[in-house]
């Protein structure tokens, strides 16, 4: 396989067609996806649940056997005693459908298993007859058993998952998505049961009176060191499948010098992407390109201190000076590519969380606001920031503060115009009482026949 080079790719051109990929720059985002030949992929850490790179990780798409670990998980919960064996019947096995293709453990009416045997086989060898078999033993039907598989899938949060078989063969209206089985794999591997199947290279199934012991390989090639192509040795665990509508698919778990991914890769294809005459799974060449970038480029690093000043806001009242210092509430770390440096991360307050005006008293660590942590314009993580140091209260800043709030409220304006108006009318009256009063003093002349006036 050839090897995928870093190439620069123009800002505009890189948003329009570059997939997501939560912390990394436009750079790095065209260097860790170059090249990928699948339609749907997805990557998150296990460490903080952040995602590493999506693309159409929401897009429905056919399940393939993907379906079988929801069934693993559903006999897990369902069942107590894992050492308890199971007897093998012919209604059991009539749910098996038995084509070209189908994938099944040997099992015959009469055999029993443990529970923890049938698990394994239906997790690590996808076997049919061993899905039959649970389903059978816990719900009777087969559709009685899905109606448990998809509520399981409800509860833990996919919402774009619906099962209609056991099988993971191709039917209308069953779908998942890469989002989706990522979630389905975190949860099972939190039941140790699931978790170990999920890692195993293998399982074995005992003699019975109709077939001599068997064992039946994991069809996960990204963990045989012999297949360089797909090789990698993080993965510590897996599930190949593949039908007509989902193409080849790869769910796996990885861990390396501390630190664990989960890698979802579907709606790949078998094509001779290096021109070597041998066609490649791209699913899996793909999941190892992401795997392989992601543990040679991205590091845990701290991308907060509590000593780092993010904003200077005004603070009214206070006793000392009139700013307040914002800082990160905790050292805050992140996955980053290795090549960021500490004035590539910038931490961003939201507008929205800051309030208007601050006033005294304020205590240190008291939380002002929010802010997003962003590296090549993508939000890594929103952290709080809080007040750098107390601010203690001036009564006297205080009482000015207040009365020129006070006196510049709308409520005080309004008094203003309305004690001018009483004053103008006020003062009008006096006028027009003074007038009427001054007229009211005036000598009047008496008139006199003949126009004269008599004298004394």
């Amino acid at each position: 396989m050839k090897k995928s080079l870093a190439v620069l790719c123009a800002v505009v051109l890189l948003c329009s067609v570059c997939p997501f990929f939560s912390f990394a720059g436009f750079n790095e985002i065209e260097e860790a996806t170059k090249g990928l030949a699948s339609d749907i992929y997805y990557m998150i850490s296990l460490d903080e649940n952040s995602e590493l790179f999506s693309k159409n990780e929401t897009k429905r798409t056919a399940p393939a056997a993907f379906v079988k670990l929801l069934a693993a998980i559903v006999a897990i919960e369902k069942w107590d005693n894992l050492d308890e064996t199971v007897a093998v019947t012919q209604e059991s096995l009539s749910l098996v459908q038995y084509e070209y293709g189908v994938r099944t453990a040997g099992m015959h009416a009469g055999d029993t298993y443990t529970r923890r045997q049938l698990i394994d086989t239906l997790v690590i060898y996808s076997a049919n007859d061993a899905a039959s078999i649970i389903a059978y033993s816990i719900s009777g039907s087969a559709e009685s058993f899905v109606q448990l598989m998809n509520e399981t899938a409800q509860k833990i949060g996919c919402t774009d998952t619906h099962v209609v078989n056991i099988t993971g063969f191709d039917a209308k209206d069953q779908y998942t998505t890469a989002k989706d089985v990522a979630a389905i794999v975190r949860y099972g591997n939190q039941q140790p049961v699931f978790a170990q199947a999920f890692s195993a290279n293998s399982v074995t199934l005992p003699e019975t009176n109709y077939i001599a012991e068997r064992t039946y390989n994991a069809d996960n090639k990204m963990r045989v060191a012999a297949v360089s192509d797909y090789y990698h040795a993080s993965v510590n665990g897996g599930k190949a499948t593949s039908t007509t509508e989902a193409g080849e698919c790869i769910a796996v778990t990885t861990s390396q010098d501390g630190y664990a991914y989960i890698c979802v890769v579907m709606k790949g294809s078998l094509a001779d992407i290096d021109k070597d005459g041998v066609n490649e799974n791209t699913a899996l060449t793909d999941a190892k390109q992401l795997i392989a970038w992601t543990y040679n480029n991205v590091r845990y690093r701290v991308i907060a201190t509590q000593t780092q000043t993010v904003q200077v806001v005004n603070v009214t009242a206070a006793r000392d000076g009139d700013t307040l210092r914002l800082v990160p509430e905790k050292e805050t770390s992140a996955l980053v590519p290795s090549k960021a440096s500490s004035t590539s991360v910038l931490i961003k307050p939201i507008e929205e969380t800051m309030p208007e005006k601050l006033t005294a008293p304020i205590k240190q660590g008291d939380v002002i606001c929010q802010a997003q942590v962003i590296y090549g314009e993508q939000v890594i993580t929103t952290i709080n920031l809080v007040a750098a140091n107390d601010v203690r209260l001036s009564m006297v800043r205080l009482f000015m503060t207040n009365l020129r709030r006070v006196l510049s409220s709308t409520a005080f304006i309004l008094l203003e115009i309305a004690g001018l108006i009483v004053l103008i009318l006020y003062i009008v009256m006096m006028i027009l009482k003074y007038k009427k009063a001054k007229e009211a003093r005036k000598p009047k002349l008496q008139r006199v026949e003949g126009g004269r006036q008599n004298r004394r």
